[in-house]
């Protein structure tokens, strides 16, 4: 065998154990690498409750839109467009397989996985609330969530097609007062409504809380903590809602959205009254006309 052939040979022996042993590789699981790719929730039971799939993609925090990268489960906020990350790691030598969601401080969640026909099946609970499942199952009282993701043959865009609008209905102007000790009444600036109202607030409603924040820069942000999705908001993250800019004028709270998951009231303008202010309560007038109240929870 001439010299040439005989390195040749070396040559294509060299390549083929090179690829040998990146394609056993033991730092990479065959079973994480079934993980990756975009994911869409296609149903959420908590216990008990059946989520419905309007819900899902508006109370979900990616509008129920997943990605998963290594080992990173990534919510991206349809309000503003801000991505959420959990990491996770898995046990594929468990029956079932085990997956545990953790963080700096420590695990946020635990439970099972399973791939079935191309869907990915997870069922979690929080470490604090029950025992890792053993089943996938979340009746009643089990304090467990059962989420089912499909890879979408088609991810649609959201439409950016919006006008600039102030919201038809305005309720009628009124003058903010405090009540200082809960006492008596005293009529108040819009300077002084304004920085009354910087700080976090927290609205209630049939559906959960709704956790709006008051920046002194004039932006606003809210987040939203659906009854429904105590365990998935535990284990993952609270739904951001939208977020805009925020402003004082002639006793009403005046907003504008810039993201929002509801795509019909972006860059629309929306007022309030303020009927009353405290350093905990605040009473207003939404632009439908319905008296609220809201609390504060940060200063």
């Amino acid at each position: 065998m001439s010299r040439s052939l005989r390195s040749f040979w070396a040559l294509a022996a060299l390549l083929l154990c090179c690829q040998s042993l990146q394609a056993v590789d033991p730092n990479v699981s065959p079973e994480l690498k079934n993980f990756a790719g975009n994911w869409e929730v296609v149903e959420l039971v908590e216990d008990g409750k059946v989520i419905p799939q309007e819900a899902i993609r508006s109370w979900l925090p990616s509008g129920g839109k997943v990605e998963i990268a290594e080992n990173a489960i990534i919510f991206t906020s349809p309000s503003d467009g801000k991505k959420h990350v959990k990491v996770f790691s898995i046990d594929a030598t468990k029956y079932p397989p085990e997956l545990t969601i953790n963080t700096q401080e420590g695990v946020e969640g635990w439970g099972i996985f399973r791939f079935d026909e191309g869907r990915l099946v997870l069922c979690l609970s929080h470490p604090t609330e029950a025992a890792r499942p053993t089943d996938f199952s979340a009746s009643e009282g089990s304090k467990r969530m059962l989420m089912v993701l499909k890879r979408p043959s088609e991810l649609q865009p959201a439409s950016s097609a919006t006008t600039t609008e102030t919201a038809k209905t305005t309720p009628p102007a009124a003058t903010p007062t405090a009540v200082p000790g809960g006492t008596t009444g005293v009529v108040l600036t819009d300077a002084q409504v304004r920085e009354a109202l910087i700080g976090t607030w927290r609205f209630t409603d049939s559906v959960g809380a709704l956790f709006s924040t008051f920046n002194p820069n004039g932006t606003f942000s809210t987040v939203r903590e659906v009854q429904e999705l105590r365990i998935f908001q535990k284990v993952f993250v609270q739904t951001p809602v939208s977020s805009g800019t925020w402003k004082i004028e002639n006793g009403q709270l005046k907003f504008v959205v810039l993201t929002s998951t509801h795509w019909d009231r972006v860059n629309k303008e929306f007022d309030f009254v303020v009927r009353s202010i405290s350093a905990t309560d605040l009473i207003f007038v939404d632009y439908l006309g319905h008296v609220g109240r809201a609390t504060r929870v940060a200063p």
